[in-house]
């Protein structure tokens, strides 16, 4: 009896273990101002994730917003492709694949061809190739030359980005503006021309 008791609280300890190490991977651990700071931007603070690759490094002003409230970041590399990370709030499935465009592919008249894999979708367009994956609510896409990155890394990277860490973040995302107060001028810049009463 008491070794059965013994293996129930162990499997409940580790069921809460388990549960505990799935929320830490699926949200970004983020501070109240950077929150604020990802919103001022254009999109939530979840959104931010990154890619860690040997051969390619975060293109100096190339992440931000993507889209209406997604976020993007380019990676370059010392051959000078890239690979783009773009993750945004969407789903992704048999109807809606086709017709979204792979970044760096929306020329007119170019086609999506979408295969499943797995979990997740492989999509070619033109000579760029991608590979998406819907991660807790979050579509996350990586796309790139597939002739130079290779089909198998443009996948791997897709499937090992992760959220921004808390250090991270603070390097990610653009400082808050201040407002300027002063007596001829509003919080939005703009002159007060306002006249008193004495005209």
């Amino acid at each position: 009896m008491e070794n059965r008791m013994f293996r129930t609280a162990l499997l409940g300890v580790g069921v809460v273990l388990l549960t505990l190490a799935g929320c830490g991977e699926s949200a970004a651990a983020a501070t109240d101002e950077q929150r604020e700071r990802a919103l001022a931007a254009g999109f939530d603070v979840d959104q931010v994730y990154v890619l860690e690759l040997d051969a390619y490094h975060l293109a100096a002003g190339g992440n931000g917003v993507y889209g209406d409230s997604g976020y993007q970041a380019v990676y370059a590399s010392a051959q000078g492709d890239d690979l783009r990370l773009t993750v945004e709030r969407a789903g992704l499935d048999d109807d809606t694949c086709p017709a979204l465009p792979v970044p760096g592919a929306e020329g007119v008249g170019v086609t999506v061809e979408c295969t499943r894999d797995d979990d997740g979708w492989r999509r070619v367009a033109d000579d760029r190739e991608e590979y998406a994956l819907v991660r807790d609510g979050l579509l996350v896409r990586v796309s790139g030359i597939g002739a130079v990155a290779g089909s198998g890394l443009i996948r791997q990277a897709a499937l090992d980005a992760r959220p921004a860490t808390e250090e991270e973040l603070d390097d990610l995302l653009p400082p808050l503006r201040e407002v300027v107060e002063r007596g001829d001028i509003s919080g939005d810049s703009a002159p007060d021309n306002g006249v008193g009463a004495g005209g």
